[in-house]
């Protein structure tokens, strides 16, 4: 009767191992990516959203879909600025930076801080009239 008890154990570990994913790996964080781009660019604010995303995936064990909608929030604010304009874009951004200040141990502040520049990038860039 043990062994049936630990057999039971030892599929229900194999179970939780393959049913938990691994925590995303940390992005590749290069100041001169960072401070080279133009955020006044769609592309450049896609790359630093999801740049964001994924440091704290990273440091958070997983993607969250609570912190995914933010980030989708901001894209969308900052493909529309022309309309909507900067006022609207540092409002969707800011929940952002919440989330991360919340988030921020001594551990990842390296990384967080990181993710608190692109985001301050994104959000004080100037705005284009042609984006």
């Amino acid at each position: 009767m043990g062994s049936i008890v630990a057999l039971d154990a030892f599929r229900a570990s194999v179970n939780k191992t393959r049913t938990t994913p691994s925590p995303p790996k940390r992005p590749d964080v290069v100041g001169a990516e960072i401070w080279g781009r133009d955020y006044r660019e769609v592309e450049a604010v896609v790359y630093g959203l999801l740049t964001v995303r994924n440091l704290v995936a990273h440091h958070l064990d997983g993607f969250d879909p609570a912190f995914d909608a933010l980030c989708m929030d901001g894209l969308e604010a900052a493909h529309a600025v022309e309309t909507t304009g900067p006022a609207h874009l540092k409002t969707t951004l800011r929940p952002i930076k919440e989330w991360i200040l919340d988030s921020m141990t001594e551990d990842n502040k390296r990384d967080m801080s990181w993710a608190l520049v692109i985001i301050d990038l994104i959000e004080k860039s100037p705005t284009k009239t042609s984006r």
